[in-house]
């Protein structure tokens, strides 16, 4: 089975949003930090581990990540719309919304930036 990264951004490239310039997966490369001319997607796991118990055992796995949107200065893209098109994206395909935080500007880059916390469970095949 895929990495939870993985699958989210699988997940996301399938929809070819064209407000998305960059997906990422972990850690932003030095040399695009700061950068402030395109609209990152940053993922990251924040979840993974065994559920279900039952009979001594775990009969499922919860898998989570970590969506960081970056959105490049003076996009004029309607942010909200593309948020609810992204949550709905996830929902559809067996996920859930953990979290959603407030948007939140820079002080240094005026750079706007959402977090979602989406989560997924996973039923496993016993033993």
């Amino acid at each position: 089975m895929e990495l939870p990264t993985t699958q989210a951004n699988k997940l996301i490239d399938s929809a070819e949003y064209s407000w998305i310039d960059k997906i990422i997966i972990g850690a932003i490369p030095r040399e695009m930090a700061g950068n402030t001319d395109k609209t990152i997607l940053r993922i990251s796991e924040w979840l993974n581990e065994p559920t279900y118990y039952a009979n001594a055992t775990f009969k499922g796995w919860t898998i989570g990540v970590q969506i960081q949107i970056f959105y490049k200065l003076n996009s004029g893209i309607n942010s909200l719309d593309d948020e609810i098109a992204l949550a709905r994206l996830f929902v559809k395909n067996g996920w859930t919304i953990e979290q959603s935080k407030d948007h939140v500007q820079d002080p240094d880059t005026k750079q706007v930036t959402k977090v979602f916390y989406f989560a997924k469970n996973i039923i496993t095949k016993g033993e």
